[in-house]
């Protein structure tokens, strides 16, 4: 018994760019969401390094005072 294939149903010109189109939109938002993510995390490593310098200011200033009254 020989059964017959179903013809494949091949994809229109309208449905590729339809699907293009929608690609386009989800990745678009994707990036949205993605550049705003990088924008917090940049403005976090940004205050963290401000942080940082205070502190090592403030370290840098009682260990130069300790050595200071040291050889006073």
């Amino acid at each position: 018994m020989v059964t017959k294939k179903k013809p494949v149903q091949r994809t229109t010109v309208n449905q590729v760019s339809h699907d293009l189109d929608l690609h386009e939109q989800l990745c678009s938002e994707r990036w949205k969401h993605n550049f705003e993510k990088i924008d917090r995390i940049e403005e976090m490593v940004i205050a963290n390094s401000s942080r940082l310098w205070w502190f090592a200011s403030i370290a840098i200033t009682l260990l130069l005072s300790l050595v200071v009254k040291s050889f006073v």
